[in-house]
């Protein structure tokens, strides 16, 4: 069977191949359009993929489109919207001089307006193509995360989440899965919402609501919870299973940084505008204390609330693993403490967790229900490739000096053991948010100054350090605590905390609380990039290398020869091996 699934819905459209049992090829919209989770259709994805595996709509026995039919859809969407509209009773939460301005906000927040004209007219026009209307499938948005997780874990039986910011209505659920047969333990739906809470604290630090998360995770080991956590608990909190939110004081901090100017609304992405001179201090509740302080503690109560509800949750079924997707568990500190908890010995993040994962997931559920046996996915490696060809003739328009090597392994490990910054395009692209090696920037791992001068020669701003690639096989000299993690570190979707010898020999990819984010490296798992990570553990004796991925401050990581030649030249990296094409930078 042949299965075509494709998401639009929110950002991160993506398009999947799927055939029999093995998944062929997943684009994400983002890596063509070069516009950062990109959440137009993906049509250009879609056109991709269909040249790239040689097929014809007609070949395609099932379409699965993430979401529901129109009209379903469409009322599920404003539905969820209005949610906290309603519990308002329609009414602000501060008085506003000018009325005609929140009912504006309120529109565009609900993003119905953008929904109709940039995903259900697209989407009608892609699906009129197949007018043999029996081979459409939908699934909904918040169980194509679920399917994603479970689907890919390789488990047959596991407790499987989805955490993330709203999934139409839902924004998070657990189930427990065997045999393929889901039953729901607990639910949570708007406007609590976990993520939302993470979002509000993502706002008030003057970060991208959508992009920026992560920056808090990096920005929290640097502060104390202590001072800010009993005012954070009164925002989220645990009655049984269920998490609650204090929307009310969201709705509040949004009208309060609207009425400053510093963001145009909290609850849409696309409105957003970036803040202005140290935001938190314009909101009375947030004035008196560190941004570092703020962030530790919203960081801690997601953890603690998280970390409760699934100790409940193992100690009700008995199950000790689980698989969960969603975008809230890109918080890689989070699935730390979860596989930390007693009742939990392994632990499965889906690479990719947020909205890029949702085709992969819906299809992968309807090729089960079609017979099919999903398996463990081992290979990211699903998305383009270029011919030696075609980067040739990218090399030439640039006009750039190159050499041929064919030993470019080797050659990139020597480069790199004498402090080279070393840019990697190979074979095809990952799939998810990580760069796993084929469109990476390396980099040695004993200058603790290097999150300061790289980023900046990157042209970007962090607070998290750079990730290590480890070889496997010193994974347990490296790490503490990997066992139950070890397949999901292969992803870049666990921290760990570092050994001394970590320490010692790989300053620069230690964070300050003294974990890493680690990507697991085998043989078979990627035999090129091995090659480059043995060699230069041969000339050093290091078993790691920095690998971030290879792409322009908020831009996505590179797809095209034409893509990784204009960011080379952009960036103060030195070389950029290429496929076997290598080009030294022109001072």
């Amino acid at each position: 069977m042949k299965i075509l699934s494709v998401h639009s819905h929110s950002h991160d459209s993506t398009v999947t191949y799927i055939e029999g049992n093995d998944v062929k090829y997943i684009l994400s919209s983002e890596r063509l359009s070069r516009i950062k989770n990109d959440d137009g259709f993906p049509a250009l994805a879609f056109k991709k993929l269909l040249f790239d595996c040689k097929i014809n709509p007609s070949d395609i026995d099932k379409l699965v489109v993430v979401g529901r039919p129109f009209h379903r859809e469409f009322y599920d969407f404003v539905y969820s919207r209005s949610l906290p509209f309603r519990k308002t009773k329609g009414k602000c939460l501060i008085k506003h001089k000018k009325p005609h301005i929140i009912f504006y906000n309120t529109l565009l927040s609900t993003g119905i307006p953008s929904f109709v004209f940039f995903s259900l007219i697209p989407k009608m026009k892609l699906l009129s193509k197949f007018h043999y209307m029996k081979k459409i499938e939908y699934v909904p948005h918040h169980f194509s995360h679920i399917a994603s997780a479970y689907y890919c874990s390789g488990w047959n039986e596991c407790i499987t989440g989805c955490i993330e910011g709203e999934g139409f209505p839902e924004t998070s659920s657990f189930f427990h899965v065997k045999d393929g047969k889901f039953e729901l333990l607990t639910k949570t739906e708007m406007p609590h919402s976990v993520g939302r809470f993470y979002e509000l604290v993502t706002a008030i630090l003057g970060f991208h609501l959508l992009r920026h998360p992560g920056k808090i995770t990096g920005l929290a080991a640097y502060g104390n919870p202590v001072p800010f956590y009993e005012k954070v608990k009164r925002l989220l909190w645990v009655a049984g299973t269920q998490i609650y939110f204090d929307y009310r004081f969201a709705f509040m901090v949004r009208e309060i940084l609207q009425e400053k100017n510093l963001m145009a609304t909290f609850y849409s992405h696309k409105n957003y505008k970036p803040a202005r001179n140290d935001p938190w201090k314009e909101l009375p509740y947030f004035c008196d204390y560190k941004r570092e302080d703020i962030a530790a503690s919203f960081q801690k109560r997601l953890e603690d609330c998280l970390c409760e509800v699934v100790q409940k949750l193992a100690r009700k079924t008995g199950l000790r693993k689980i698989a969960l997707a969603g975008g809230v568990v890109a918080n890689v500190r989070l699935n730390q403490r979860i596989h930390a908890l007693s009742e939990i010995d392994e632990i499965y993040i889906h690479p990719g967790m947020g909205d890029m994962g949702l085709s992969l997931g819906a299809g992968l559920h309807v090729a089960a229900k079609n017979g099919h046996k999903p398996k463990r996915l081992e290979n990211l490696y699903l998305g383009p490739e270029y011919s030696e060809k075609e980067i040739l003739k990218e090399l030439k328009s640039y006009d750039l000096k190159f050499t041929y090597e064919d030993n470019i392994e080797r050659k990139g490990a020597e480069l790199l053991s004498e402090g080279k910054i070393v840019a990697r395009f190979h074979g095809r692209m990952e799939y998810g948010p990580r760069a796993l090696g084929n469109r990476s920037i390396l980099f040695q791992t004993t200058d603790k100054t290097v999150n300061n001068w790289l980023n900046k020669k990157l042209k970007r701003t962090e607070f998290m350090p750079f990730a290590p690639v480890t070889l496997s096989e010193f994974s347990e000299k490296c790490y503490k605590n990997i066992k139950g993690a070890e397949f999901t570190a292969k992803f870049m979707t666990i921290t760990f905390e570092c050994t001394d010898y970590m320490k010692k020999v790989s300053p620069s990819v230690v964070h300050v609380d003294g974990t890493a984010r680690p990507q697991f490296l085998s043989r078979e798992g990627n035999p090129s990039f091995y090659r480059i990570l043995e060699n230069y553990y041969k000339i050093t004796g290091i078993p790691s290398l920095i690998n971030t991925s290879f792409n322009m401050h908020e831009e996505p990581i590179v797809c095209s020869p034409d893509d990784a030649i204009r960011s080379f030249i952009e960036s103060g990296i030195d070389y950029l091996a290429i496929e076997k094409f290598l080009i030294k930078k022109n001072r």
